[in-house]
């Protein structure tokens, strides 16, 4: 979310409307991350609590054996009119293709 933050004014001027950091936490949680992160009409803050998008989408990860429980997948995705246009998975354990720099160069 940080490098979406940082290039959100580059990000908009490509028309993209809206800028949505969604994660398998609460929205207490969420709303709690963005005001540290000062992210106030920049980002939007989506909380997942239940993983119900995740699953939905086929991007979960089972790490119960680590006591975290089922979690999100690290991705971004764009979409247009309602349609995904291009999903960027992460490998496990990576952050390149997720990233809002890499988002920016494929607008």
């Amino acid at each position: 979310m940080p490098s979406f933050l940082a290039n959100a004014a580059e990000i908009k001027a490509k028309g993209v409307d809206t800028i949505a950091c969604i994660s398998v936490n609460d929205a207490f949680v969420m709303g709690a991350w963005g005001k540290d992160q000062k992210t106030d009409g920049k980002i939007m803050m989506l909380g997942d609590g239940s993983a119900e998008f995740a699953k939905a989408m086929d991007l979960t990860m089972d790490l119960t054996a680590r006591g975290l429980g089922v979690r999100s997948q690290r991705y971004a995705m764009v979409v247009k009119d309602g349609k995904i246009d291009q999903l960027f998975v992460e490998k496990p354990g990576a952050f390149e293709v997720s990233s809002g720099e890499y988002v920016l160069k494929h607008l």
